[in-house]
């Protein structure tokens, strides 16, 4: 099952569960993180600089839209809603 040969409204979805995968590693990257436990207005500036440390953050984000992307493949091929 190529995903190159999917129709293309499967492959939007399938592009936009990868994005939707990448934010909710980035957000559960964020959680996580030593940054995000500033209290107050302090959030905010601690998020854009942990914004400047991308190796604290990429992984988070790979790991969900891997992680998204696989699960929507998966469902794909189990179905065979082609």
């Amino acid at each position: 099952m190529n995903p190159l040969t999917w129709k293309w409204q499967h492959l939007v979805t399938w592009a936009l569960l990868v994005l939707l995968g990448g934010v909710a590693g980035m957000v559960f990257g964020w959680f996580v993180s030593p940054f995000s436990h500033s209290q107050g207005v302090q959030t905010q500036m601690m998020f854009f600089a942990w914004l400047h440390y991308p190796l604290a953050y990429w992984p988070y984000i790979a790991a969900g839209a891997v992680t998204f992307g696989l699960a929507y493949y998966s469902a794909d091929l189990l179905t065979g809603a082609r």
